[in-house]
């Protein structure tokens, strides 16, 4: 009898798992518009060796963008907001400066698909024991230095430390990953909404997708704690944006998202937050993206898009310290798969698991 991919799993994971020091990991296979496998691997925390279950929640990091990406389509479909207007239309409490470029000309639409044009060095997390700072020190660029594990994670992925957001390209003009871009975006959702960020992605999203686990800040004792290299255990470190990265939810959960975002593209579910007309908007290409090898991405709102054998990919991936995370999907084919570890050097054990997943499919 063959193997399949599941038993392959099964046999590769664990073993990649120990070569890299990635001490859990969680995935889930759609397949079918259901979820048809959660694996689960190692261990929530290297000091209390607890093991990870379907229930284990990990932090999303960016894939948290697709769901922002969703709020903000719940307010665009209300008449709350526009993509086109610029998104000094809508805060309150801060304000774009203008620099070189006009802040005009920063979008609702552009900050989603990172073309506005924002300053790439992003928002630090922060301490947990550092629970003043606000988004709008992130904004500002008055956040603390940062600490000896963030100083580390930057140098390894060659990152530069947040500083104030600011417009450094010209809009429109092409990509450039933002996370400051989304702390905009989650200040209009609040300015517009009335509620804090986690509350409306809560209610507006997450509630009505039956995601009942799902939700923004960690519960120390029952969630993933983060780890770096040699599977040393790391502080869980605050975000300061929510809309970029602050999500936790188990694999499961993810995969029910998933296949929400596949239904609702094919117009299918009526029943979601927002409309197909959403998802069609969500899933078109505003411009490339990253090229990854001979990879080229195209930039969607909130989402990943890429051509392959003539279906398209949706995805995202997530990252920062002591975390990894992956989702992707086949609409047509109502296939996903995704994968959360609590490990900052897990790439190479994800990276290679999504490319021999897509084979598995066109097998």
């Amino acid at each position: 009898m063959s193997e399949t991919f599941v038993d392959y799993l099964d046999r590769v994971v664990p073993e990649r798992m120990a070569e890299m020091h990635v001490p859990g990991a969680a995935l889930a296979i759609v397949s079918g518009d259901a979820v048809t496998d959660v694996r689960c691997y190692g261990v929530i925390d290297v000091e209390t060796a607890a093991p990870v279950t379907a229930d284990t929640r990990f932090s999303l990091q960016s894939i948290s963008k697709s769901f922002t990406a969703w709020g903000v389509m719940k307010l665009v479909e209300a008449g709350r907001v526009d993509l086109d207007a610029p998104i000094n239309t809508y805060l309150k409490r801060w304000r774009l400066a203008d620099t070189a470029y006009p802040a005009s000309a920063v979008t609702v639409r552009r900050l989603l698909s990172h073309h506005a044009g924002i300053s790439s060095s992003g928002i630090n997390s922060v301490h947990p024991d550092r629970q003043g700072d606000t988004l709008l020190d992130g904004l500002n660029g008055t956040l603390p230095p940062l600490t000896e594990e963030q100083e580390r994670y930057y140098r390894h992925w060659n990152l530069t430390p947040g500083a104030p957001v600011t417009i450094e390209r010209e809009p429109g003009a092409g990509w450039q990953y933002a996370n400051g871009g989304f702390a905009m975006l989650e200040l209009m959702v609040e300015d517009v909404s009335g509620q804090t960020f986690a509350e409306f992605i809560g209610r507006e999203i997450l509630q009505p997708l039956g995601l009942a686990n799902a939700g923004f800040g960690p519960r120390p004792e029952l969630d993933a704690a983060p780890h770096g290299p040699e599977g040393v255990r790391l502080a869980d470190y605050r975000k300061i944006c929510l809309a970029a990265g602050g999500l936790y939810a188990s694999a499961p959960e993810l995969g029910r998202f998933m296949i929400a975002q596949m239904r609702g593209y094919r117009g299918e579910a009526p029943e979601l937050p927002i409309t197909h007309a959403a998802f069609i908007e969500m899933f078109r290409s505003h411009g490339l993206a990253d090229k990854v090898e001979d990879r080229q991405f195209e930039a969607g709102l909130g989402h990943l898009l890429l051509p392959v054998n003539g279906l398209l990919n949706v995805h995202h991936s997530g990252g920062s310290i002591g975390w990894r995370s992956i989702y992707s999907i086949f609409p047509a084919l109502g296939e996903g798969f995704c994968m959360l570890m609590n490990s900052d050097l897990a790439n190479e054990l994800w990276i290679p698991l999504v490319s021999d997943w897509r084979k598995h499919l066109s097998s």
